[in-house]
């Protein structure tokens, strides 16, 4: 993380009222959290003003200026605002920390392992994420998500299959465009928000903050590593580096400010201690977002993993994931069931993690082992899309019905 270099991230505010230990962090973490703390009050400037023009422009015509500008260049925009080429002056800079052949070299066989990265996206990545009341408050107000856990699991893997894969981050690739396109989902919520009296901003602060904006950054990337780790399927060194490399391109994509944008694992690590300590408390909704994500989601993608007589242990086997993920303290809070299962499961980890350790160490096996798990991809992609009737990528572009978002005007 570079250090804060404008007085709109150390100026003294007044804190949200629901955050915790903030003391005890400023000790913890002298240099992060003047900026953390502060940045509770930050958005993204450039995608706010893209999407403070939206009204103006219309809902529609916006958004199609926006995927034009993504898969053509702004220059294919004639009539593009100035905010929206504000905003992809600063996406077409790449920075020059980027080594985008690199990353995709390093990563090339990632999909090996697709079977255990599905389930720790869901176990692991949204259950951290969703222990925080504030940062589940813009899911709660916009909707849907407790209704269709499996819809929401599937939009945030298309952006993620679509930002991991190989060449998905150039410029002109389909990754770049959806996590362009949820970093202005991101702006649209936020603005519907602070229109919203329903939104405590005194006891919140700005809805999809900077401070959980660069968290995303953890829960994508430090989170699923350590999960797989603990379910026996570990990154090779060399893949890990790359991921943190692959996510802090992303950061920047996002519109994570400099000064939260960690570049490694140990400032991954320093962002997570910060968040933990200081995350406001779980509250019901947490609660049901989880119970949500497990039965709509988790427990039928474990029953296709395992034969029918064991369908009824699905359910435990979940609360034994989650538990070993997110760590007893948390899955109390939310509410997880604590069952013996998670300690067969955190002994399991190293002795699976040291054959397939074994098997990494065989190069003839990664390309056959990596074709394998990109079919198993695509037919749980089919399959679920099958399941849940959903077609689109992200929210951005859902049929309309139900609930409205503000992404979908």
């Amino acid at each position: 993380m570079q250090a804060a270099t404008t007085g709109r991230l150390l100026a003294e505010r007044p804190l949200p009222a629901t955050l915790r230990h903030v003391e005890l962090a400023r000790q913890r973490y002298p240099q992060l959290a003047a900026t953390y703390l502060a940045a509770m009050w930050d958005g993204d400037p450039l995608a706010d003003a893209f999407v403070a023009d939206v009204p103006r422009l219309g809902h529609g015509r916006a958004m199609r200026m926006l995927r034009t500008a993504c898969r053509e260049g702004i220059g294919a925009v004639p009539d593009a605002p100035d905010s929206l080429r504000a905003l992809f002056a600063q996406l077409d800079a790449t920075p020059e920390w980027v080594d985008l052949e690199g990353i995709d070299r390093a990563g090339a066989h990632l999909g090996r392992y697709t079977r255990q990265a599905g389930i720790v996206l869901g176990a692991a990545s949204l259950v951290s994420g969703y222990a925080n009341s504030a940062a589940s408050r813009p899911l709660e107000m916009t909707g849907r998500y407790i209704e269709n856990a499996g819809m929401r699991t599937i939009e945030v893997a298309s952006w993620l299959v679509a930002a991991n894969a190989q060449g998905g981050l150039s410029r002109f690739a389909d990754g770049f465009e959806l996590t362009v396109r949820v970093r202005v989902i991101h702006a649209l919520v936020r603005r519907s928000l602070l229109d919203d009296d329903a939104w405590d901003l005194a006891a919140w602060g700005v809805p999809i903050c900077q401070s959980y904006l660069a968290y995303t950054l953890v829960e994508f990337c430090l989170i699923p590593l350590r999960g797989m780790r603990a379910i026996g399927a570990p990154y090779r060194p060399e893949e890990q580096a790359a991921y943190y490399a692959r996510w802090r391109y992303l950061g920047h994509l996002l519109g994570i400010d400099p000064a939260l944008l960690p570049t490694d694992e140990a400032e991954q690590e320093a962002l997570e201690g910060i968040y933990l300590l200081t995350r406001p408390p779980v509250d019901e909704y947490c609660r049901e977002l989880v119970g949500a994500i497990g039965s709509d989601f988790l427990v039928p993608e474990i029953e296709q993993l395992v034969p029918p007589v064991l369908h009824p242990v699905a359910p435990t086997v979940v609360a034994a994931l989650e538990r070993v993920f997110i760590g007893d303290a948390i899955a109390d809070e939310l509410g997880i069931a604590d069952t013996r299962l998670k300690h067969a499961v955190r002994a399991a980890g190293p002795v699976l993690g040291a054959v397939n350790a074994a098997l990494d160490r065989l190069p003839p096996t990664l390309g056959p082992r990596t074709r394998r798990g990109e079919r198993y991809r695509e037919a749980q992609d089919a399959r679920l899309r099958a399941r849940y009737g959903v077609q689109h990528d992200l929210v951005d572009a859902s049929p309309g019905g139900g609930r409205p978002h503000p992404a979908r005007g």
